[in-house]
């Protein structure tokens, strides 16, 4: 008699939890995709002079994709903790050079007309980078004050929160609030030191987020 588990499951004979959806894992490729695609575009146009225009429409979805990323990324951050770095201050660098060498040849020859849109999008671009680095820079200072401030979220509320676990399977940020009798926050940031050592697994997302063990 076959002994084997059904395909797609573990030794137990469970189907294992998939990892939650996650929206950067998307937003970035797709936003590399649309800067690659609209930079050649507008560079077409200046190297062409004018024998070809980017058709109008482009940007205002590209700056919303931009917004959306920015957004997305900072969210997680004060929500869940620090997160990966995905390089996006490299769209930023690529539109301001690109600006500035299309500036410098078009100064010195006039014939190489500036993109209409080039200006906008740059300023736009710089707009959402500096607000995203000013919302990180909050997040780092409120974390730098949290680590002065007295706290116990030593071993002894680690080893409570894994018995929690064990006992009924999982557990929530409002479980652990409720528990110690703190704010959702530090409750938050409890369960996320927690995970990023490898202690605990979160699954889910915003209000149906929970956690198991690894």
């Amino acid at each position: 008699m076959d002994t084997n588990p059904p395909s797609g499951t573990d030794a137990s004979g469970n189907r294992p939890e998939r990892p939650p959806f996650n929206e950067i894992s998307i937003l970035f490729p797709l936003l590399a995709l649309y800067t690659v695609s609209y930079l050649g575009l507008m560079a077409a146009e200046f190297v062409l002079r004018g024998a070809f225009v980017v058709p109008a429409g482009m940007m205002p979805v590209y700056i919303a994709l931009v917004g959306a990323y920015a957004a997305d990324k900072e969210i997680r951050r004060w929500a869940v903790g620090d997160q990966p770095s995905r390089k996006g201050a490299l769209f930023v660098y690529l539109w301001m050079l690109f600006f500035l060498a299309a500036f410098l040849l078009h100064s010195f020859q006039v014939d190489f007309t500036m993109p209409g849109e080039l200006s906008k999008v740059v300023l736009q671009v710089l707009g959402i980078f500096f607000g995203s680095r000013a919302s990180k820079y909050i997040y780092a200072n409120r974390r730098a004050e949290d680590g002065r401030q007295p706290k116990d979220d030593g071993p002894d509320r680690q080893a409570e929160i894994l018995d929690m676990i064990k006992a009924v399977g999982k557990v929530t940020n409002r479980d652990v609030a409720a528990r110690f009798q703190v704010s959702d926050t530090s409750a938050n940031r409890l369960l996320a030191d927690m995970t990023a050592q490898g202690l605990i697994r979160r699954m889910g997302e915003r209000k149906a987020t929970y956690y198991i063990m690894p």
